[in-house]
């Protein structure tokens, strides 16, 4: 009877310590993960900055709360103490779901915005010189064309980024299938990139005949 007592009173223990690391390491992943999402967040350009902050403060929330969930691991007792712990992360998993896919989306915007903003630069000063180059009675009607071509690829772009910020804005933190939302969001946002590398093939094609 000893024996038996030792042996289940043992295999209790291993149980208990096994779903302490199981649950540390997953509320660890998390936390690791949230906190390269706003790394990721601060480096990228293009982002209002109230945008930015909001997300600041979310994303520091979430890790604020994984950072002390993990505390109430070590001190369970019990593995029915462990499994209320656990129940809590699981709880929280669509807000943690919710917010990543917000954080992705935005820095898709602020690199987009970034690369379109330099790119709405380089036509400009290439329009300038075009205008030069008719006063001087050079032929531009190809030139023209092509300006004209990337500037509608700008506008298109422009106009899959908004799209894919509303298929974004219109996912719910309680709905089950935010995973779906977010890659038809992710292939309209791919889609406009597409549009931006067509507009920059368009003015090199210029910069060459110039």
């Amino acid at each position: 009877n000893e024996y038996l007592t030792y042996k289940t009173l043992t295999s209790q223990t291993r149980a208990l310590e096994t779903t302490k690391k199981m649950l540390l390491d997953r509320d660890e992943t998390i936390r690791t993960y949230l906190t390269a999402l706003r790394m990721k967040l601060k480096e990228t350009t293009g982002i209002i900055d109230y945008q930015q902050n909001l997300h600041y403060i979310k994303l520091d929330d979430e890790i604020s709360w994984l950072t002390n969930h993990k505390k109430t691991i070590p001190s369970a007792a019990t593995l029915d103490d462990l499994v209320k712990i656990s129940t809590r992360t699981e709880e929280k998993r669509p807000d943690f779901e919710f917010l990543s896919y917000q954080v992705l989306g935005t820095i898709f915007k602020g690199k987009q915005t970034s690369l379109r903003d330099k790119v709405k630069e380089t036509i400009d000063n290439i329009e300038t010189k075009i205008n030069l180059l008719r006063e001087a009675r050079v032929d531009t009607t190809v030139m023209e064309r092509w300006l004209l071509e990337a500037k509608q690829k700008i506008s298109r772009s422009e106009e899959k980024q908004t799209q894919a910020l509303n298929v974004l804005s219109g996912m719910k933190a309680s709905e089950k299938d935010k995973q779906k939302t977010y890659n038809d969001a992710q292939a309209t946002f791919e889609e406009s990139n597409q549009y931006l590398k067509e507009a920059i093939s368009n003015l090199k094609e210029i910069i060459r005949e110039i």
